[in-house]
C-alpha cells in the first residue's frame, strides 16, 4: 500500500472533505498527461493525505474504487461538477475518499521537513525527501510516498493530536478538520467515464503513453509483467511518477516499490536511442536512491526504448535496423543499430564498475507495437 499527498488550498480543501473526493488537473486544460499519470498511480485503500498550501497536512484518508474523468471539462462546455465551489480549480482527473484515520489537526510543513526534533535519530535518513524534492516542482498536486517516509510522517501527524471519529464527510474552519456527517454524497453520475479505456490504454503514441500505461496498469497486466518480473521482483505497492532526485531537478520517469522491499528504477524512451546522458541519470538516481532509501534491500535500474523502424523506404537511409531486405532475412543490423547495442552493452559493465551499494545490474528492453502502435512485447537485450 502506498501513500499519496495532494496539494489543494483552504477553499477547495472544504469542498474534498464535503464531497469526499480528490482530484487532479491543470487549469484551463481539458486533459493533462502528467496529472493522470499521477493520479493513476493510486490503488483503491492506498493512503490519502491532503496538504492544505500555507496551513500543512492532514489525514489520513484511503482511495475508493477507480480514477474517473470529469467529462464536463473540456473547452467551451458548461463548468466540470463542482467548479463553482473549487474557485475553478480545474481538477480533470478523480477519485472518491473515505475515512481512514483522521486528526483535528495538521502538521506545518516545518514540522514535517525541517524541525530537527522531529526528525528521527535526528537522521538524514529519515527526512521526507521526496516532499522535499516535490517543492522543487510544486507545478504537480500528488506525489507518492513509500511506506518508510508514511511512517514518519504517521508518527508525528498522531502526536498530541485528536483523532475523529470515522463519518461520511468532514467539515473544514478556523484550519481544524470535524466531522459533518450532513447526508452529502458526491453526485455517481459524473463517475463513469474512464479517463483511459482499455483500447486507448495500450497505444503507445509518445513516451507519456507509455509512462500512463505503467502507472495505470503496473500489477495488473500481463505483457508490463515482462519487465517488472513480480515472481522475482515481489508486487508493486508503490508506483511514483517523474520522481526528482536532486537539488538540480534531475528527473526519472518511473519508482516502483515491492513487498520485496525492492525498488525499480524505470527511465522510457519513445525511441530507439542510448547515449551519455540516460546513462549518467540512471547512474545518479541509482546512487541517490541507494544513499537515501536504505529501506531498499535491492535497487534494479530498468531502462525500456521503443525498437527501432525495421527497414527504409528507399536506400541512403541509416537510422533502421535493416538497410535491406537480404539484410533482414539473414538479421544482419545496421551499423548504427549494432552501435547502439554496444553502448548498452558498456553502459552495463560500467555501472557495475560504479560499485553503487545494493544496485544490480542494468536492464535494458526493447518494446515493440503494431501497426496501430498498440504495445505487443518487451524483448530483453
Amino acid at each position: 500500500m502506498a501513500t499519496h499527498i495532494l496539494t489543494v488550498t483552504e477553499t477547495t480543501f472544504k469542498i474534498h472533505l464535503k464531497y469526499m473526493f480528490i482530484g487532479t488537473g491543470r487549469n484551463g486544460y481539458s486533459h493533462q498527461n502528467g496529472a493522470l499519470a499521477d493520479i493513476l498511480s493510486i490503488r483503491e485503500n492506498d493512503n490519502i493525505i491532503f496538504y492544505v498550501m500555507n496551513v500543512g497536512f492532514f489525514g489520513i484518508f484511503k482511495a475508493v474504487g477507480s480514477v474517473f474523468y470529469d467529462y464536463n471539462s473540456y473547452q467551451n462546455h458548461h463548468p466540470q461538477y463542482l467548479n463553482d465551489y473549487l474557485d475553478n480549480k480545474t481538477l480533470t482527473y478523480r477519485m472518491k475518499i473515505e475515512a481512514l484515520e483522521v486528526y483535528q489537526d495538521p502538521i506545518s510543513e516545518w514540522d514535517m521537513m525541517e524541525n530537527p526534533n522531529n526528525i528521527q535519530n535526528q537522521s538524514i535518513y529519515n527526512m521526507q525527501w521526496s516532499w522535499i524534492f516535490k517543492k522543487l516542482n510544486a507545478a504537480r498536486g500528488c506525489l507518492s510516498l513509500d511506506n518508510h517516509e508514511f511512517t514518519l510522517f504517521k508518527n508525528i501527524l498522531i502526536a498530541n493530536n485528536q483523532r475523529l471519529n470515522n463519518g461520511l464527510n468532514y467539515n473544514y474552519t478556523n484550519r481544524l478538520i470535524s466531522l459533518l456527517n450532513d447526508g452529502t454524497v458526491y453526485d455517481t453520475s459524473c463517475t463513469t467515464c474512464s479517463p483511459r479505456t482499455d483500447d486507448v490504454i495500450n497505444k503507445i503514441d509518445k513516451e507519456e503513453d507509455l509512462r500512463i500505461l505503467f502507472t495505470a496498469q503496473s500489477g495488473n497486466h500481463n505483457t508490463l509483467n515482462q519487465v517488472l518480473q513480480p515472481n522475482n521482483n515481489g508486487n508493486i505497492n508503490l508506483i511514483s511518477n517523474e520522481i526528482l532526485c536532486s537539488f538540480s531537478e534531475r528527473k526519472m520517469d518511473l519508482l516502483f516499490g515491492t513487498d520485496q522491499n525492492k525498488c525499480l528504477l524505470i527511465e522510457l524512451k519513445n525511441e530507439f536511442i542510448f547515449n551519455t546522458g540516460i546513462y549518467n541519470q540512471i547512474k545518479e538516481y541509482s546512487r541517490w536512491i541507494s544513499a537515501y532509501k536504505i529501506n531498499y534491500i535491492n535497487i534494479i535500474p530498468i531502462l525500456i526504448i521503443k525498437e527501432a523502424r525495421i527497414l527504409p523506404k528507399r536506400r541512403g537511409s541509416k537510422y533502421f535496423k535493416y538497410l535491406s531486405r537480404t539484410n533482414r532475412n539473414n538479421n544482419v543490423v545496421s551499423y548504427w543499430y549494432q552501435s547502439i547495442l554496444n553502448e548498452i552493452s558498456q553502459a552495463k559493465i560500467n555501472l557495475q564498475n560504479e560499485n553503487i551499494d545494493r544496485v544490480d545490474d542494468l536492464q535494458v528492453y526493447i518494446f515493440n507495437t503494431d501497426e496501430n502502435n498498440t504495445l505487443v512485447s518487451f524483448e530483453s537485450i
